[in-house]
């Protein structure tokens, strides 16, 4: 299970378009590479490029790996509370000219293993070198334990999100290879990460790190930042570009990378993303909590090869649960928030309805493969229990490397930009079929659509349901009714499950023979006294 990032209170130190996703997969591959290789040649007049790092990737795969030291004990073994004590100081930002700014972060806590960070010109590359003395420590007597020599466990990239002078911590590098990112007025949740293996195997997962980055110095006027990135861990070694371009009300991070594996990879997860779902809507509230939902994200939608657009509504399991979805030429793919309401979680500290979604639109590839859903069993809302990612139908070994590209986007729950319906609201309990029944023998589901075709649709309209369980389950009842709020409309049905098969479910809403809405994709269990079950 992920330990969510913890990022930093905001602190000053200063450094400096995806193709149509309804265009044919070749041409998105080949739109992919010709953006790739046009950022690279921008950057040719610049003492490091994506090509360097890529040199040193390839170089380091063919030694055996060898993990960077540790931080001293003493400074791993602080709490959280303190590590977030620990600030740079103003008079020690880099880059104050510039719209983007950069705030390294000490090492420390559960961050122990510091980074490599450079800054690049076009004349130069320059190490930014660990002071002590720049950054501002919970006491005297904690800054005196503090090695000269300790090391930055990675950095905060700020721009003025919310207004001109504001400085917005937008995309944050902190720990192993995760990254947060941000839009306006929002606050980290779903992460990104550079890769994952072996996610949800039985081997365990492994954890390779960003060890190294290039920070490409903004001139003032400039409205994005280059980063460059060395990946290293046991079983690869990977070579990454982030091209940061902030967009209004969204934040897209062009990411190109080339993988190369030391060994055979079983599972290899590109662009993959995390986040936290606790409790909500789909299940039983835990006891003891008051809060009405505990999540970063209510779902994994999809963007498939065919044009299709699925949710998949996501659930805190009582046992591991792997999910795979044939993704053949998926077009996008990502975790969404779609409850932005206060009043949906009551949580004056988390701010859940804050959390960003993210979307990830592919280029370069994402050929052949599926998407793997993987959901951890938590009792809490401290960690990131959800981690989905698209796998390659390619042998991954040493004789192939990988190389990819897409663009991640951080935003509101429109990011996909998605043209159906979308649900909105899943509601879900168990009744009993008769007035003798001892026990609830069907699921009632409720699913509440917006947007789309019926944001203009009269209330009489003949809108109709498309619903398939696959034979795992009888439709006893269905009906599409438009609910009090304009544009709103509810599919509620009524499924016995038929065996000791998981229920699966695909639904959604059509018009005169047109589906008008995205497919709800669920699992239930078919012993209905299992329903709601957390570990």
């Amino acid at each position: 299970m992920f330990r969510r990032n913890t990022v930093p209170p905001v602190s000053p130190f200063s450094v400096r378009p995806a193709p149509s996703s309804t265009w044919p997969l070749r041409w998105k591959m080949v739109l992919g590479l010709f953006i790739a290789s046009l950022t690279i040649a921008t950057h040719e007049a610049l003492a490091f490029g994506f090509q360097d790092a890529v040199i040193q990737a390839k170089q380091l795969a063919s030694q055996s790996y060898s993990p960077d030291p540790q931080i001293p004990e003493a400074l791993s073994q602080i709490d959280q509370n303190t590590f977030e004590r620990i600030a740079i100081k103003p008079s020690a930002s880099l880059w104050q000219t510039a719209r983007f700014g950069i705030d390294p972060i000490s090492a420390g806590y559960i961050y122990d293993q510091p980074v490599d960070l450079y800054e690049v010109t076009p004349d130069s590359v320059a190490p930014i070198v660990f002071d002590k003395t720049k950054f501002d420590w919970p006491s005297q007597a904690f800054a005196q334990t503090v090695p000269a020599n300790l090391g930055f466990a990675g950095f905060s990239v700020h721009y003025p999100l919310s207004g001109q002078d504001a400085r917005d911590v937008m995309l944050t590098f902190l720990g192993g290879a995760q990254f947060s990112v941000v839009a306006a007025n929002q606050v980290p949740g779903a992460h990104a990460r550079g890769v994952a293996i072996d996610t949800g195997l039985p081997q365990g997962e492994q954890f390779p790190r960003f060890t190294k980055f290039w920070l490409v110095r903004p001139n003032p006027s400039d409205l994005q930042l280059t980063i460059y990135a060395l990946l290293d861990g046991k079983s690869l070694t990977g070579a990454y570009e982030f091209v940061i371009r902030p967009n209004g009300s969204r934040v897209d991070v062009h990411v190109t990378a080339s993988l190369f594996p030391r060994t055979g990879i079983s599972r290899l997860g590109l662009a993959p993303l995390s986040t936290m779902y606790f409790y909500g809507q789909t299940g039983q509230r835990p006891a003891g909590q008051w809060r009405p939902a505990a999540y970063e994200s209510d779902g994994l939608l999809m963007h498939t090869g065919e044009g299709d657009w699925v949710f998949r509504s996501l659930q805190n399991p009582a046992t591991l649960r792997v999910s795979e979805f044939a993704a053949d030429g998926i077009r996008g793919f990502g975790f969404m928030q779609r409850q932005t309401r206060f009043c949906q979680f009551e949580d004056a500290i988390s701010r859940f309805e804050r959390r960003p979604s993210l979307w990830v639109t592919t280029e370069a590839g994402f050929g052949k493969g599926k998407i793997v859903l993987v959901q951890i069993p938590t009792n809490s809302d401290l960690h990131e229990n959800q981690i989905a990612f698209f796998q390659p139908a390619e042998v991954v070994d040493s004789a192939h490397p990988v190389s990819f590209a897409y663009t991640l986007t951080a935003g509101n729950s429109d990011v996909a930009q998605e043209p159906l319906a979308q649900v909105r609201r899943p509601l879900i309990g168990t009744v009993k079929l008769a007035a003798d029944d001892k026990t609830e023998k069907a699921y009632r589901v409720n699913l509440d659509f917006s947007g789309g075709r019926l944001s203009t649709l009269a209330d009489n309209e003949p809108v109709i349901a498309n619903i398939e369980t696959k034979g795992t389950a009888t439709v006893q009842e269905q009906a599409v009714i438009p609910l009090p709020e304009a544009g709103h409309w509810r599919l509620s049905m009524l499924l016995v499950p038929t065996g000791k098969s998981v229920v699966t479910i695909d639904a959604s809403l059509a018009l005169k023979k047109k589906v008008i809405s995205e497919t709800w994709r669920y699992d239930l269990p078919s012993d209905l006294t299992r329903f709601g079950q957390m570990k």
